[in-house]
């Protein structure tokens, strides 16, 4: 093979699968245009996980606590015309919105097409995000080798914010969370475990010794006596309901003094002797 006959062949090679990538690019693209009013939901969920840091599972988890919507329009469809194709007007409502291309009309399609739409852009939203993250973590995506590292650090400091948000919020994170749980403050993140937005522990814990560990002027000192009230509020209602015993009586020699979290702190620039 001579030098031409191998660079004819390279480039061939090479303008063939840019040829595939570009199909594939616009088959997506008219899927998405075709599809508008899932593909406004989807850009909307996946923008929201971006900038507040939220995991997948938040977007799967709105998007099945908004199926009662969907299904409570389905047999509003089912009363109005009777019969199984009632859900054709969706299909209706949808080609309907391309006979006039303004921002009126295509706001009442959106706006009939919600119930359907809703579920289906946000668990599609949470796919895209969970892929998202996976090629970052793998190093499929990405331009530099350190993409997924400042990936990361971006995403750590808006989980932080979020959290923080959630922690500030009037009456989000109560005293007693359902289940009897003592809620200590907004997820940051979770690994190897499930995700909720409030971070709980069982009342049990806190019979432990427990040490709290953190700068100087991070709340510590507000967080050990928010973890003792909420202790000592889950203890009283178990024991009013017959379940356990009165949480705090006199100290014997046999019982020994109750115990509280111990609290460290550290100064900025210092070590843990300082």
């Amino acid at each position: 093979m001579t030098v031409w006959a191998w660079l004819k062949l390279t480039a061939a090679l090479w303008l063939i699968r840019k040829a595939f990538k570009l199909t594939w690019w616009l088959l997506l693209a008219v899927a998405a245009i075709a599809a508008w009013p899932v593909t406004v939901v989807t850009a909307a969920g996946y923008t929201a996980a971006w900038l507040r840091g939220w995991p997948p599972v938040r977007l799967y988890r709105a998007a099945a606590w908004s199926l009662p919507v969907t299904a409570a329009w389905l047999v509003y469809l089912e009363i109005r015309v009777p019969g199984f194709l009632a859900a054709r007007d969706p299909r209706r409502t949808w080609a309907g919105g391309w006979d006039h291309l303004t921002t009126t009309r295509l706001a009442g399609v959106f706006a009939a097409l919600a119930p359907a739409v809703l579920p289906a852009g946000l668990a599609l939203a949470g796919l895209v995000w969970a892929w998202r993250n996976y090629a970052i973590t793998a190093g499929l995506g990405g331009k530099m080798a350190s993409a997924p590292i400042s990936f990361d650090a971006r995403q750590w400091s808006r989980q932080v914010r979020t959290a923080r948000g959630l922690t500030h919020a009037p009456g989000a994170v109560p005293l007693l969370a359902r289940g009897n749980k003592i809620p200590v403050g907004g997820t940051i993140r979770a690994i190897g475990h499930p995700w909720h937005p409030a971070f709980t522990l069982e009342p049990g814990a806190c019979a432990r010794h427990m040490v709290i560990v953190g700068s100087t002027g991070s709340g510590k000192t507000n967080l050990m006596i928010r973890l003792w009230a909420g202790w000592f509020t889950a203890a009283m209602a178990a024991w009013r309901a017959g379940k356990g015993g009165r949480p705090v009586r006199e100290p014997t020699a046999a019982l020994g003094p109750p115990t509280f979290p111990q609290e460290i702190g550290f100064r900025p620039g210092c070590r843990p002797s300082c």
